[in-house]
């Protein structure tokens, strides 16, 4: 018994080592699993089956006094067919979300640009009043008040990638901001002065237009009144754009592009001119000849305010101040599919836009009726363009659209059964108010005796104890907070500015001039005629600079004994100066 409970241990280990490590296969276990779900999927439509079929036979005998079968398939089909239309205008409402309306109040002007983040959390607004407002639909409540309101420059439209803003106003410099406001860079500008536009730097007239490309984040384009659409790069924006587009007349002139866009995939760019053209280039090449070319596509000198491609990239939507909305198919543009006309526009910035599904049209129009501007939203189907505001937006994600009224409001509209967030995560929200017993005080102990006494009172005695009056200063005069520090002003570069002098040495000249006298230590008292007489002997032992150029022709130097000084002729001098003779009678 003793022995084999000895030999067990070692046995034990020869057994462990000859164990291998179980392995599985893969596929195996995949083909399984299949088979295993198909087994269950055939098991449950045979029970339904089963139960279909007990069902049937389930039930009284039919009465003799009911009806007809062929009445009631007559009443089961008008029934289906009222139905069906139920259906149909359910599926239509369910499609656009115009059941709610929700209203933000941006400013007193109209409101021209929009711009959204990817998911829609986030978005800002431009208008007329010169002001950049910043909205989050988390941090709102029913007061739709939006958390920051900026102004970048004077006038602007507004375009957004997830993480910056790009601010394009009615000046020649393009602005990118971040998602707080805070503004990260400003585009160069052109020389005003160089007549080829591809020579410059940027652009040298106000701008029109911007947008961001939809695949490369640091990458956007502008145009201009100076007749260019530039290809910006956002790290080296500061100092020249990428490339310069050129767009062109039917006779080969200069003609202003009033908008621009890229296409969804990024391989197209186009841009809308005063002439009524659209212009096409390819994206990435010389940008010299134009890929595609509608010259004619709206009435010349009307301006084409919005460029939109649809989500697959086979339809282009166009809107111009001639008052049409025109639908194109880019493989063949002859003619155009489609055409609204009588859609009146007063605004240089009125956008068109495709429905997330590319099933509706959209654009906004202005008219003006006993001195007021009124708005609408119209909506066309693209098969058939039947009719079903300045800006408009639909954002596919949270499913809600987005109109900018010419009297500063901004309207949403949304359903909630096909919606979600956006909107509905602040309609609900009550408004914050702030009252005074909500706020919270950090808690003191009142001690007057363990407080230092003063030093002498009145009575020329000191004081050993506080009145509650004196402890409750001291307690505010130490809880008030540090005075701030002011920044120290920036040190000047130049000549000076704002009675300021500038620093000694700050250019080339002055640092120069500065060392020479530093070096040579010159005694202000010192009386120069002296200062240059001490070197008189030395320079005529060993002269340098007057007497070596003389040295063959003149060796002796002559000098002449008296200098005469020149005659001013009376003809040259001012009739005031000149001499008169009088005549005195006898």
């Amino acid at each position: 018994m003793d022995k084999s409970s000895q030999d067990s241990p070692s046995e034990h280990i020869q057994s462990n080592s000859k164990k291998a490590a179980r392995r599985f296969d893969f596929e195996l276990l995949l083909k399984e699993t299949i088979q295993s779900a198909a087994d269950r999927c055939d098991h449950a439509c045979a029970d339904e089956d089963s139960i279909s079929d007990e069902d049937s036979l389930i039930g009284p005998p039919i009465p003799n006094d009911t009806p007809s079968t062929s009445q009631t398939f007559e009443s089961i089909d008008s029934s289906s067919s009222d139905e069906d239309e139920g259906i149909e205008e359910d599926e239509e409402e369910n499609k656009i979300p115009l059941s709610h309306e929700a209203e933000l109040n941006h400013g007193s002007k109209p409101v021209s640009a929009f711009a959204f983040d990817g998911s829609g959390a986030r978005f800002a607004s431009g208008g007329y009043d010169y002001s950049v407002s910043l909205w989050d639909f988390a941090g709102m409540d029913a007061s739709m008040k939006s958390f920051r309101s900026l102004h970048p420059f004077e006038c602007h439209v507004i375009n957004q990638t997830g993480d910056s803003i790009l601010a394009v106003s009615g000046s020649a410099q393009a602005k990118i901001l971040d998602r707080d406001g805070r503004e990260l860079i400003e585009c160069v500008k052109g020389d005003q002065y160089i007549v080829d536009m591809s020579k410059t730097k940027g652009h040298i007239a106000q701008l029109n237009g911007g947008c961001w490309h939809p695949t490369s984040r640091n990458e956007f384009i502008t145009c201009s009144d100076d007749g260019t659409v530039r290809v910006w790069d956002y790290c080296t924006a500061k100092k020249s754009q990428s490339a310069v587009i050129k767009t062109k007349t039917k006779s080969g002139q200069r003609t202003v592009p009033t908008c621009c866009t890229f296409s969804r995939d990024g391989k197209l760019v186009a841009a809308g001119c005063n002439d009524g053209s659209i212009q096409m280039w390819q994206h990435g090449k010389l940008y010299v000849n134009t890929a595609k070319l509608i010259r004619d596509a709206h009435n010349n000198g009307h301006d084409v305010t919005s460029l939109s491609f649809s989500y697959d990239d086979v339809n282009l939507l166009s809107r111009s101040m001639d008052g049409s909305l025109k639908l194109w198919d880019v493989r063949l543009l002859k003619h155009p599919l489609h055409v609204a006309e009588g859609l009146e526009n007063m605004f240089p910035s009125t956008d068109c836009l495709f429905s997330p599904r590319n099933e509706y049209c959209l654009t906004g129009t202005t008219l003006k009726r006993q001195g007021h501007c009124l708005g609408e939203l119209v909506i066309f189907e693209k098969n058939s363009f039947k009719e079903g505001v300045i800006r408009v937006a639909w954002h596919p994600r949270i499913n809600q659209i987005f109109c900018g009224t010419t009297s500063g409001k901004i309207r949403i509209y949304y359903n909630p059964k096909i919606s979600n967030r956006g909107a509905l995560m602040c309609i609900s929200k009550p408004i914050k108010r702030v009252r005074p017993t909500d706020a919270v005080y950090e808690p003191f102990i009142i001690a007057p005796n363990s407080l230092p006494p003063r030093k002498v009172g009145r009575d020329g005695f000191e004081k050993e104890h506080y009145t509650l009056r004196q402890m409750l200063r001291a307690v505010r005069y130490a809880q008030r907070p540090p005075p701030k520090n002011r920044v120290p002003e920036l040190p000047v570069s130049g000549p000076g500015e704002r009675g300021r002098i500038g620093a000694a040495g700050s250019t080339l000249h002055s640092f120069v001039a500065r060392q020479m006298g530093l070096s040579r230590k010159i005694d202000d008292n010192e009386d120069p005629r002296e200062a240059i007489l001490k070197h008189a002997k030395a320079a005529e032992e060993n002269p340098y600079w007057v007497a070596p150029a003389y040295k063959k022709t003149q060796p002796h130097p002559v000098l002449a004994n008296k200098v005469e000084e020149e005659e001013v002729k009376d003809e040259l001098e001012p009739v005031y100066k000149q001499k008169k003779i009088y005549e005195i009678s006898a």
